[in-house]
């Protein structure tokens, strides 16, 4: 059984940052990357880099997130990187 497509966001945001499994579990697709995870720019170079790798080069974080005014990178959620993923396994 496929893993839903944040729980494959979450599981490339823990190998990121280090976090355990506790950590993950208490990220749900409502969480904020950045106000609520506190994911600073290298592991957001990571987090990009990581996405690339598991869906190939038409997800590219790095330029999605350049795109944003700050109100909307502050509000980026984790379901908003499912969907940038395209929800792909």
């Amino acid at each position: 059984m496929a893993a839903a497509p944040h729980q494959e966001i979450v599981e490339l945001l823990r190998q990121v940052t280090g976090e355990d499994e506790t950590w993950a579990a208490g990220v749900t697709p409502s969480t904020r990357v950045d106000t609520d995870l506190f994911i600073d720019s290298l592991e957001l170079v990571a987090l990009s880099e990581a996405m690339r790798q598991r869906y190939g080069d038409r997800v590219d974080l790095a330029a999605h997130v350049a795109g944003l005014e700050l109100p909307e990178l502050i509000e980026l959620t984790v379901a908003d990187l499912a969907e940038l993923a395209g929800g792909n396994s």
